[in-house]
């Protein structure tokens, strides 16, 4: 019931900016790289994430938002793997991670309106995230809630049309470690997108 409620409050605040007499509406491309405890579960890159949100200006330097996405990871692992402390299993495995963010966030900007922006925020919220591993015939799935942050650097750079553009930068993300699942989940990520000014 809780992720439904936070479902719709970013959806909800997602609307409203897009709808603000000054917003962005922007859709990115993620490239995401593991990092700490994570990168002893999923070594590889993923090419394959994405997340799209909107922003209202409330004064010229200021804005408040929010977003959703999803990326997902996934690698092969070979060897031994001791599972709940008693059982050893070797083999081939296949390990996947699917991210599922939902967050607020507030930027400050430089430069001036018709030209191009950077901006450093952060975003704040909650990331669902499904752990799957599977071996042989056996799979092991978990899916776990946790509060994750996400401070970013990036640039809006206007091209053709007046009110579209350029998104690009990169940002940090954690989610911490829960009951369900035991490590801090961190991931660095570069992203490429659109956007739409009103």
């Amino acid at each position: 019931m809780k992720k439904y409620i936070l479902i719709a409050l970013v959806i909800g605040l997602v609307h409203s900016t897009a709808s603000a007499q000054m917003s962005v509406f922007k859709i990115d491309w993620n490239v995401g790289f593991p990092m700490g405890d994570m990168s002893d579960f999923i070594e590889d890159e993923s090419y394959r994430g994405f997340r799209i949100g909107g922003r209202a200006f409330i004064y010229d330097y200021l804005s408040v938002g929010g977003e959703g996405g999803w990326q997902v990871y996934n690698t092969t692992w070979r060897g031994t793997q001791n599972i709940d402390g008693n059982i050893d299993v070797s083999g081939t495995q296949f390990r996947y991670m699917n991210m599922y963010p939902l967050m607020a966030n507030i930027h400050f900007y430089l430069g001036e309106d018709g030209g191009m922006r950077p901006y450093i925020g952060t975003n704040a919220g909650v990331n669902f995230i499904n752990t799957r591993t599977e071996i042989g015939l056996w799979a092991v799935s978990e899916t776990s809630t946790h509060f994750a942050l996400a401070p970013e650097i990036g640039a809006f750079i206007p091209v053709g049309v007046a009110g579209a553009g350029l998104n690009i930068g990169g940002r940090y993300d954690v989610s911490f470690k829960t009951n369900k699942l035991d490590m801090n989940v961190q991931t660095f990520s570069i992203f490429l997108g659109f956007i739409f000014l009103n």
